[in-house]
């Protein structure tokens, strides 16, 4: 798994900016989409995709271990649609 240290990396030499400049910006670009994306709005990055919240309906389901059913309450979801130059291999 890669985390923000690594991708600072390689931003910080094609920005110029030191390491630990680029990561203070990635860290606040991400605070940014989490804040949009709680207040309700969609957030579309080109090349990437979209992020979004959405919600769950209530259902039913059945607890695995006493195969009894039961109520799940609705909750919101962040939900990520990649855009279509993200290439699965």
């Amino acid at each position: 798994m890669v985390g923000i240290t690594e991708i600072s990396k390689p931003v910080a030499k094609k920005t110029g900016l030191s390491q630990k400049k680029a990561r203070e910006v990635i860290n606040a670009f991400l605070e940014e989409v989490l804040e949009q994306v709680n207040k309700g709005e969609s957030v579309r990055i080109a090349g990437l995709g979209i992020f979004e919240r959405r919600v769950q309906k209530a259902r039913k389901v059945r607890n695995p271990r006493t195969g009894k059913m039961m109520k799940v309450g609705e909750k919101k979801k962040l939900v990520f649609k990649p855009s279509a130059n993200i290439k699965y291999l």
